[in-house]
């Protein structure tokens, strides 16, 4: 047999057997259906982001969308995501699917005004936690994400995640189908968290411009001069 055939039929054996390694790993932990239910959140969440659904583009269009991600504001990713979709999303995967990952937990404010409505949250799916230690095998912040979540029950928050994507990039292996699923998951339960109910959206933005107005007000009496201690200074003896 020709040495270039061998080198090709090796080659291609190569590329079918991590593929279907890769299969093989999201079979250990979901359906058929909820795979592909997995891959339609994966494909959304590209599609709001990038505009295109190719995951073998998913690697470019993180990279190429990390510094507006991390940005102080944290907006981006609300900014980009359509609420309407991300809806209708959920009305495309099954009960299992959902369930598998998210849960609506009752959640309350502890100031004034209280008000008490429901968020998005872990499921406590054990299943999931243990589909995601296994993609922490070769990433150390995912498997200290998957013992975060299994131990507080809550899908971190903040961009801690996409500032160690910047900061150590070998760790992360974007063109992986499960870390392109979690990556997924996580940004959309951000987006969630931040529009499921509007009631709750608006009194925290109101708290936060309150707290800006007292910050305001705090800054400007630390400014002011102390007129009369200067004048007391200032009186003859």
């Amino acid at each position: 047999m020709p040495k270039k055939l061998t080198l090709f039929i090796l080659i291609n054996f190569s590329l079918l057997t991590f593929g279907q390694q890769e299969r093989t790993d999201l079979n250990d932990f979901f359906t058929k259906s909820e795979i592909e239910d997995l891959n339609l959140i994966a494909e959304f969440f590209q599609t709001e982001l990038c505009g295109i659904a190719d995951s073998t583009k998913f690697e470019s269009c993180i990279k190429e969308s990390l510094a507006d991600i991390a940005d102080w504001k944290q907006t981006y990713i609300q900014d980009k995501i359509s609420w309407r979709k991300h809806k209708k999303l959920y009305s495309k995967i099954s009960d299992s699917t959902f369930q598998r990952i998210w849960g609506l937990c009752k959640t309350w404010r502890t100031i004034e005004p209280k008000y008490e409505y429901k968020s998005i949250c872990f499921s406590q799916n054990e299943n999931f936690i243990t589909f995601l230690k296994k993609v922490g095998e070769s990433n150390p912040y995912l498997e200290s994400y998957a013992e975060k979540l299994e131990k507080v029950g809550s899908f971190e928050s903040g961009n801690f995640l996409v500032w160690n994507i910047i900061e150590h990039p070998q760790n992360w292996h974007l063109g992986d189908r499960k870390v392109q699923i979690v990556l997924a998951i996580h940004f959309l339960t951000q987006n969630d968290k931040q529009k499921r109910d509007k009631k709750a959206l608006r009194l925290e933005k109101r708290d936060i411009r309150k707290m800006k107005r007292n910050r305001k007000k705090k800054n400007r009496k630390k400014t002011l001069p102390d007129y009369g201690f200067n004048l007391l200074r200032s009186r003859p003896n």
